[in-house]
């Protein structure tokens, strides 16, 4: 058996043919512009699955202090990631951009997104029942990326509707505020 390289090991070959804007690649700006859409959020649903690892075990309840200290320090921090990201997408995506491909997802929303329900879900449960001040530091990061993504969405969208059929900006707002009760996550 020969050692895996990095890019085989990675995978990388498959993960980076992954990116394929809608947007035909003589309209070269807005294309690559578009793949920075993708990127980012292919990146966060990728560090969300592994925020959903650590999250699933701590549900599942065989983590002693060590453990959940550990486990939720790490999925905070991950969630911080996740919030850099789109502020990273707020200051590097144009406006303008984002609008002339945004037709181009149809329907697409993040609100299709089953391990962001997941997530909701699984922070809900956790925090509800209260292990010290790690509980409450995994709820709020969720809520400062809601708030960061809420500020995202404003800056792209203005009044415009979401992709989701919903209102947009005013939608994920009354949802920052007043959070749906949570799904029973899926596993």
């Amino acid at each position: 058996m020969t050692s895996p390289t990095y890019a085989t090991y990675l995978r990388l070959d498959e993960l980076l043919a992954l990116q394929v804007p809608l947007t035909p690649r003589e309209q070269r700006d807005l294309s690559d512009s578009e793949r920075l859409f993708i990127v980012v959020h292919q990146a966060s649903e990728t560090l969300l699955s592994q925020v959903l690892v650590d999250l699933r075990h701590l549900d599942a309840g065989p983590c002693g202090p060590a453990c959940r200290a550990h486990r939720t320090d790490r999925a905070v921090r991950l969630i911080g990631a996740l919030e850099g990201q789109l502020t990273l997408l707020r200051r590097t995506l144009r406006r303008e951009d984002f609008l002339a491909f945004r037709d181009r997802f149809g329907t697409a929303s993040g609100l299709q997104s089953e391990q962001f329900r997941e997530l909701f879900a699984l922070t809900a449960r956790l925090t509800g029942n209260p292990d010290g001040d790690r509980s409450g530091a995994l709820d709020a990061a969720v809520r400062r990326w809601r708030a960061t993504h809420l500020d995202l969405v404003a800056h792209m969208l203005g009044d415009e509707p979401g992709t989701g059929a919903t209102s947009g900006r005013r939608f994920l707002a009354s949802r920052l505020e007043n959070p749906p009760d949570a799904a029973p996550a899926t596993t």
